[in-house]
């Protein structure tokens, strides 16, 4: 094996520095793309409106486990109105994916509803579109699909 020449050995940790600071950028963006889903699942989990529609496009879409696609004025009314209830969204696995001012983060979910006040528990995966308006991420996109359920021993 050839030895590095000096210039190589100068080159690498130039374009390591060099990198550092998009590198750091890019995990601060990741941080405040996840604090916003943090912040819309509190909004939804307290059925507070009017912090939950600031989160959110103007064009949002939201495809929910049972295929059923909702605009943002008819996700935040079923909210408003009692017919989605959230109890608990508890999600991990969370993988964020930077693209310019736009974000995807994916993951799983542990989901309790009581839509019409009958209990559901979901485990799903979701994949959610974020975009950077003003300053502020808004989810764009929520698309989630249920897990299949584990084996029974």
């Amino acid at each position: 094996m050839k030895p590095l020449s000096s210039a190589v050995r100068c080159a690498v940790p130039a374009l390591a520095l060099a990198l550092f600071p998009a590198l750091a950028a890019a995990d601060d963006a990741s941080r405040e793309v996840l604090a916003a889903q943090d912040a819309r699942f509190a909004a939804t989990l307290e059925a507070d409106v009017s912090a939950l529609a600031p989160l959110m496009t103007d064009d949002l879409t939201y495809t929910h486990s049972s295929g059923v696609t909702e605009t943002k004025a008819e996700f935040l009314e079923g909210i408003r109105s009692g017919k989605y209830v959230y109890r608990s969204i508890e999600s991990k696995d969370r993988r964020v994916r930077l693209h310019g001012d736009a974000a995807l983060v994916s993951g799983t979910a542990h989901i309790v509803i009581e839509p019409g006040g009958k209990r559901t528990e979901l485990d799903l995966y979701f994949s959610e579109l974020y975009v950077k308006e003003a300053g502020a991420w808004r989810m764009a996109l929520w698309q989630s699909t249920r897990l299949p359920a584990p084996p029974k021993p």
